[in-house]
């Protein structure tokens, strides 16, 4: 479904916009901790996915789970299944929307971030740091 990826998005207050077609994608991440939180929505009621992938550091390749999910206007969180090494990552957000006859492929990279912190706290970031 995917021929090639350019990454995607942002996260918590701040975010940045992607346009897929004419479809309008909106990226929110939670760093932090083991778990990479995301949320990808769009301006479309139907037909809209979103796929995360990761820049591992240590192996210096893009990773992702391979899971398309949803990613329409009413699209809830998801956790990525990746396993992290403490450290900081790049992410980018693959965007896929149906435009009635075939696929629309964008994305983005995600230059913002929410960071969550042990004991509850959140702060914004630039960066994508995984690991306790």
């Amino acid at each position: 479904m995917l021929v090639g990826f350019a990454v995607a998005g942002s996260a918590g207050p701040a975010h940045a916009d992607s346009t897929t077609g004419n479809t309008v994608f909106v990226a929110d991440v939670l760093c932090g901790g083991d778990d990479l939180y995301f949320t990808a929505t769009s301006d479309s009621y139907a037909g809209s996915y979103a796929k995360i992938w990761v820049w591992d550091p240590t192996t210096e390749e893009w990773v992702t789970d391979d899971r398309w999910v949803e990613a329409g206007a009413y699209a809830s969180s998801n956790i990525a299944d990746l396993t992290f090494e403490p450290g900081y990552y790049l992410v980018y957000l693959s965007h896929a929307q149906w435009n009635g006859d075939d696929w629309d492929f964008s994305g983005e990279y995600v230059d913002t971030f929410e960071h969550y912190y042990t004991g509850g706290d959140h702060e914004t970031s630039d960066n994508c740091y995984m690991g306790n």
